[in-house]
């Protein structure tokens, strides 16, 4: 009984080992070497989008809440914007993106993150926060109300439907000012 205990343990290691060796092999691989361009996306950002207000993210943080992170999400954007999409089937698909969001969460910091997140989203007519509050409201999501900010982190999440929908997209901004006061 203790030798198939100390097999299985043993098993269960080398599993776990080969499982770190292969992440840090993709890391240095595919996300390290994308670390530069990623820099240059936040250099290049919009001041409001590169560092983006509390309400904003406050927004963020309540549109994510009971989905997938803001990590995620800019995962997928990263992925996109840094032209490593290819044709690839549902599975190799996902993992990439599991992949890329650990990564991105390791390697970034939530600041980043966030500004990633406000620079990259599609708004409807092109990307980032601070192009889709001037387009609505003509002025700086620093000064966006409350129910403002829920409504341009709203918009991100389909822009298609919600630029088109306006009950959906007050729903859509009602849920978002609900969740950020509930707080978890």
């Amino acid at each position: 009984m203790k030798s198939i205990a100390l097999s299985t343990l043993k098993s269960v290691a080398a599993l776990l080992l080969a499982s770190i060796a292969a992440i840090a092999a993709y890391d240095v691989l595919a996300f390290q070497p994308r670390q530069l361009e990623i820099r240059a996306l936040l250099n290049r950002a919009p001041p409001e989008d590169r560092d983006p207000p509390a309400s904003i993210r406050r927004y963020i943080d309540a549109a994510h809440r009971s989905t997938y992170p803001p990590s995620t999400a800019v995962a997928r954007l990263l992925l996109a914007r840094l032209g490593t999409l290819r044709h690839e089937n549902a599975l190799s698909w996902h993992v990439r993106v599991v992949l890329w969001d650990l990564l991105v969460s390791l390697h970034l910091s939530q600041d980043q993150i966030l500004a990633l997140y406000s620079t990259l989203s599609y708004n409807g007519a092109g990307h980032g926060i601070s192009q889709l509050s001037q387009k609505l409201y003509a002025k700086p999501a620093s000064a966006l109300s409350d129910a403002e900010a829920a409504t341009v982190v709203a918009i991100l999440w389909a822009p298609g439907l919600y630029l088109h929908d306006k009950s959906r997209l007050e729903r859509r901004r009602d849920l978002l000012l609900a969740r950020a006061q509930t707080r978890h």
